[in-house]
C-alpha cells in the first residue's frame, strides 16, 4: 500500500491552529500570500541557519513553511500524526514518494537530544540546495545531484515535539492543563533532562524488538517507560506505519550523546552483510566508531525493530562527543560546528549506498 500525495500536507500548525499547504497557500497567514511566484529562499533566511541555542517546534514550523512555500516542486510534506499536546510530526519527502530507493533520516526521538533536529534540518536544506544547483559538488567522484535524483529520502527532523518543548521550556512548553499536571508529577523539576514524549513514554523503548523483556520504569516517567504496548504512542506508531508502507532500504536515527554508530541487533544473512557495509560507509564518512554490542544499551528502539523485524539496514548515530569532549545533554550549540562537519555528507553517503 502506498501513501497518496493528492493532498501532500494535512496541516501545519502555527500558534496551534494555522494550516499551510505545500502550494504555499495559507488559511490564516495572509502575510505569506503573494501575487508573484516566490524565488529561492536564501539559507540565511531560515532560523535553522542561525544556529539557535534552542531550536524550538515553532522555529521548525516557521522554517518548514518557508521551505514548502518556495520548494513545493522539490519536497512533499506529510503530517504523520498529532501528539498528545496537539503538535504535528512531519515527514518531509525529498524525491519521488513512489520511487524504488528510499531511506529515512530522523531526529529528536529523545526530547533532550533536540540538537539532532538541527542536524537533520541542515541536511535537508543542504540537499535542497544541491537539487537547485546552488552546490554542484561531488561525493566519491559522483555528482551529489545525480545521487539524490536516484533516490527518495524521508526527513523527520523532530519526531518528539512535545518532549522537546518540555526539555527546552519546562512546564511552559505544555499547552494542555491536564498533561501539564501529569508532567509536573513525573519530572521532579528536572525538565531539561526529559527524554520521553508528553505522556511519559520513552519513544525509543516503544518498538517490538526486545520490548517484552525490557524492564525500565514501571510507570510513565521522564525516561525508560516503554509504554502499554509496542507502538502505543502516536509518534512511534507513525514511524512504524511509514516504515511498513514505503520501500525503505536504509534508516538512520540520530541520538546523543557520543560519537558512535550502533548498527547490530540480531540480524543475519543478507541483512547482516548489508548492514555492515552501510554502517561501515557511514563510519568512514563521519569518523564515528562502530559499536555492535546491543546488550550495553536499552532494547526496544527503532533501529532494533527495523533491522530485526523489517530487515532494513538501519543505524543509530550518536552525536555530541566529537573531538573527545565530555558527554553532556542537552548538547550545547557550541559543539554544532564539529557535529555538522562530520555529518554534512551523510545524506549523500546514504544515496551512494542505494545504488
Amino acid at each position: 500500500m502506498r501513501v497518496s500525495f493528492a493532498v501532500t500536507l494535512t496541516a501545519i500548525f502555527m500558534a496551534g491552529v494555522t494550516m499551510l499547504g505545500c502550494s504555499g497557500a495559507a488559511s490564516s497567514q495572509p502575510e505569506l500570500r503573494s501575487s508573484a511566484s516566490p524565488g529561492p529562499v536564501s539559507k540565511q533566511n531560515l532560523t535553522i541557519n542561525q544556529a539557535p541555542e534552542k531550536y524550538s517546534y515553532d522555529d521548525f514550523i516557521g522554517d518548514l513553511q518557508k521551505l514548502q512555500s518556495n520548494y513545493s516542486g522539490k519536497i512533499h510534506c506529510v503530517k504523520l500524526c498529532d501528539t498528545h499536546d496537539g503538535r504535528g510530526v512531519y515527514d518531509i519527502v525529498l524525491g519521488d514518494p513512489n520511487g524504488p530507493n528510499q531511506a529515512l533520516i530522523f531526529g529528536a526521538m529523545h526530547a533532550r537530544e533536540y540538537i539532532t533536529t538541527q542536524v537533520v534540518m541542515r541536511q535537508l536544506c543542504d540537499a535542497i540546495d544541491v537539487l537547485n544547483g546552488f552546490d554542484t559538488g561531488t561525493y566519491r567522484d559522483q555528482s551529489k545531484k545525480a545521487l539524490l535524483e536516484n533516490c527518495t529520502i524521508h526527513f523527520i527532523p523532530m519526531n518528539n515535539p512535545d518532549g522537546v518543548s518540555i526539555s527546552q521550556f519546562g512546564l511552559a512548553g505544555i499547552r494542555d492543563e491536564n498533561l501539564r499536571e501529569a508532567v509536573a508529577a513525573m519530572a521532579d523539576d528536572d525538565f531539561e533532562q526529559w527524554k520521553a514524549n508528553g505522556a511519559g513514554v520513552d519513544l525509543n523503548r516503544n518498538f517490538d524488538a526486545g520490548w517484552y523483556e525490557f524492564g525500565g520504569s514501571p510507570a510513565p516517567a521522564a525516561e525508560r517507560y516503554k509504554g502499554a504496548f509496542p507502538g502505543s504512542e502516536p509518534e512511534s506508531a507513525a514511524l512504524i506505519k511509514l516504515t511498513e508502507k514505503y520501500n525503505l532500504r536504509r534508516a538512520i536515527s540520530y541520538h546523543t550523546c557520543g560519537a558512535l554508530i550502533y548498527w547490530y541487533y540480531m540480524q543475519s544473512g543478507d541483512v547482516l552483510a548489508e548492514s555492515q557495509r552501510f554502517a561501515g560507509l557511514i563510519s568512514e564518512e563521519t569518523g564515528y566508531t562502530l559499536d555492535d554490542d546491543y546488550t550495553t544499551v536499552d532494547a526496544a528502539g527503532y533501529k532494533d525493530w527495523a533491522v530485526y523485524k523489517m530487515g532494513i539496514p538501519s543505524i543509530t548515530i550518536e552525536i555530541g562527543a566529537e573531538m573527545g569532549r565530555s558527554i553532556e545533554n542537552p548538547v550545547p550549540i557550541s559543539r554544532f560546528g564539529d557535529i555538522w562537519e562530520q555529518n554534512r555528507n551523510v545524506v549523500y553517503a546514504v544515496a551512494y549506498s542505494l545504488q
